[in-house]
């Protein structure tokens, strides 16, 4: 059976958000700068919560991530300090920002990834300057989990 998202019912998403964090390890969160995305995230960390109470003790929040990030105007900076104030002291924020792009938009139409159609452009090195950051968070995880404290 096939189904679009805009199809589903928004209880239907809620379920598919916690079957998804019910087996996840972990969880990266993208967030755009916009008022809308925060109070999302307020819901979303909310929703994280109960089903590490509830079903999975284990869940982590890995960090959140910027997406759609418009540097040039001062009401992204200003969300951008508002999410780094409100929540950097208890969740990493990543350094990585995804920088907004028409090409990346262009790329999603035309169903490649961001590397196939513009592999040296913007958001292609911001990815990848992501990947370096997971990369080393988890090889710290690793790390930690074979040399526990005694």
């Amino acid at each position: 059976m096939k189904f679009h998202l805009e199809q589903l019912h928004p209880s239907s998403l809620i379920m598919l958000t916690i079957n998804a964090l019910a087996a996840s390890d972990s969880v990266i969160i993208p967030v755009q700068p916009h008022f809308l995305s925060i109070k999302g995230l307020e819901l979303l960390l909310k929703t994280i919560g109960k089903v590490k109470r509830q079903i999975n003790p284990e869940l982590k929040i890995d960090g959140i991530l910027p997406t759609m990030v418009d540097k040039r105007t001062n009401f992204t900076k200003e969300i951008l300090g508002v999410l780094h104030e409100s929540y950097g002291s208890m969740i990493r924020i990543f350094n990585s920002e995804i920088p907004l792009s028409v090409r990346a938009i262009e790329a999603g139409a035309e169903g490649k990834s961001i590397f196939e159609y513009d592999p040296r452009g913007k958001v292609a090195i911001a990815y990848e300057s992501f990947t370096k950051e997971v990369i080393a968070l988890e090889r710290t995880r690793q790390k930690n989990t074979t040399n526990p404290v005694r």
